[in-house]
């Protein structure tokens, strides 16, 4: 398939196409092969005088396969498709066939040192979708040995070298990248697996890989990472210094702090009483939930898994019943300020004439008494007990607390394995609240109804608190695009403060508004 000339080394298209009048062009840059008007650009070089590695020699062989398999023509596009998904995907294709036929790929496109420097400049700069095209277009089988079911999964140089990169950065202990964009780094190695077993493998979910795969596939792939293309999906924007920096984030986060305060935090509330704000987009959701689960890591470690399928928007949520179950145990005696009125040496009419002689606090007067809403995620990741609640409402008299979350207690009569009823408990009200043996009994299991409790938050009195890992699921225990999105918008509109735990509940406690 190749010829010399004056030393260089020339494919010849015809020899694989079976057709005439094919054009070939020396391009060290651009390779590109057109299959509708016969035109062939590629490197004519042999080794690499910098490395010795036969770049040339593997992008020629790549080339003849476009030649060999692919179209003319990418075809008419439909509104769910790009040119540059298909593209992506078809380059899978062609390395793919290429080793199916015993045509491995074994040398590296580029330089190594060329490569590591487009990582890392990927790394520091690129968006999700930009890292998941550049790792795609370097998926394909190697020559190495491997086990049978192994042997068609991509392991070839170019791509250790890449997922050893992409691996270590979100692994590392060190600070230079944000928790946010480690997540980013996994989010993109796990979706380039996806897609590669989507294309290659007989069947969606299944263990063999194909023979052969037709372009008609190539084409159905595309549609699925064009939705991450989206740029109101939040995948394809460029990443600010603060998302992808530790130091960066730092820096931002202290100037926020600094220009916090809770007459700003007023202010917030009493502008969306006055006016409805305008509906938060599914970008503007996503970024919000990124950045606080980003926070979450950040302030108690650990790795937290949540990918939520923004291109689905058909999630539903579960029935909520609400439970108002006897609050049996009576703190009133223990927590200062409970009373709504209190003695006073001054006032109008006197009441307490009994104190004359003691302190002469004889006039009632109503006293502000902090309090608020709070809304607890009560699904398996949040913990607390009777004494939190105590020392909240020690703080916050005015208190109502509640609960939510899907147990088996709720749905044991249903075939469901997720059920399809979650429960909202008020377990904390007017100084008085649920056993410890009840917040036991009911605390666990699944989500379901997050949007249904945080719809019953906003009505309730502020300042509405929602504590939550900020991980939302409906039925089928499934996080879609609209679900995550309405809580969003939920919180936005209704002055909704969420916090990451119970503790921080205590922390900020005492910044609350004051109920009159």
């Amino acid at each position: 398939m190749l010829h010399q000339k004056k030393n260089k080394k020339v494919p010849f298209p015809e020899i694989v196409s079976g057709k005439e009048g094919w054009k070939v062009f020396e391009d060290n840059k651009r390779p590109r092969t057109s299959n509708l008007s016969k035109e062939m650009y590629v490197p004519f070089g042999d080794d690499c005088p910098e490395c010795g590695e036969y770049h040339a020699r593997a992008i020629r062989r790549h080339e003849l396969g476009h030649v060999k398999w692919s179209p003319q023509t990418v075809g008419k596009l439909g509104p769910d498709e790009s040119e540059k998904c298909v593209e992506i995907i078809e380059e899978i294709r062609i390395s793919y066939l290429l080793a199916r036929r015993g045509l491995y790929i074994e040398n590296l496109y580029d330089c190594e040192e060329n490569i590591r420097k487009q990582v890392m400049t990927m790394m520091y700069n690129a968006s999700e979708f930009e890292m998941l095209c550049f790792v795609l277009a370097g998926m394909w089988p190697s020559k190495e040995e491997q086990q049978y079911y192994q042997k068609w999964v991509a392991h070839n140089r170019e791509y250790e070298l890449i997922l050893d990169m992409l691996t270590e950065a979100s692994s590392a202990n060190d600070t230079e990248f944000t928790a946010l964009r480690k997540m980013h780094f996994q989010w993109v190695l796990k979706k380039a697996n996806y897609f590669y077993d989507r294309l290659t493998k007989l069947r969606k979910g299944g263990w063999s890989y194909a023979d052969t795969i037709s372009y008609r596939k190539t084409r159905n792939v595309a549609k699925e990472l064009y939705k991450y293309m989206l740029q109101e999906n939040g995948f394809n924007e460029k990443p600010t210094q603060e998302q992808v920096l530790e130091s960066a984030r730092i820096a931002a986060e202290a100037k926020k702090k600094a220009n916090s305060s809770i007459a700003n935090m007023k202010a917030k509330e009493e502008e969306s009483k006055e006016g409805q704000p305008e509906n938060m987009s599914l970008e503007e959701a996503e970024f919000e939930t990124r950045n606080q689960i980003s926070e979450m890591i950040e302030r108690h470690g650990g790795d937290i898994n949540y990918e939520p399928d923004l291109s689905d928007m058909s999630g539903r949520w579960g029935n909520m019943v609400i439970r108002t179950p006897e609050l049996n145990v009576n703190l009133q005696g223990r927590i200062k300020g409970g009373r709504e009125y209190r003695p006073m040496d001054y006032g109008v009419t006197p009441k307490y004439m009994n104190r004359w002689c003691v302190d002469r606090k004889v006039f009632q007067q109503k006293q502000r008494v902090y309090g608020g809403t709070i809304l607890i995620d009560a699904s398996g990741s949040m913990s607390f007990n009777g004494k939190d609640i105590l020392e909240i409402m020690q703080m916050l008299p005015a208190v109502k607390i509640a609960m939510y979350n899907s147990t088996y207690e709720d749905n044991k009569d249903s075939n469901s394995y997720y059920g399809e009823i979650g429960s909202l408990r008020i377990i904390g009200d007017k100084g008085k609240r649920v056993t410890t043996e009840y917040l036991e009994r009911y605390s666990g299991g699944g989500n379901l109804v997050d949007g249904p409790a945080l719809r019953w938050l906003s009505k309730e009195a502020p300042k509405r608190i929602w504590v939550s890992d900020m991980m939302v699921f409906g039925r089928d225990n499934t996080s879609t695009g609209n679900l995550l999105q309405e809580c969003h918008q939920i919180m936005k509109q209704s002055g909704i403060t969420r916090l990451a735990d119970i503790d921080e509940v205590k922390r900020f406690a005492l910044e609350l508004n004051r109920l009159q």
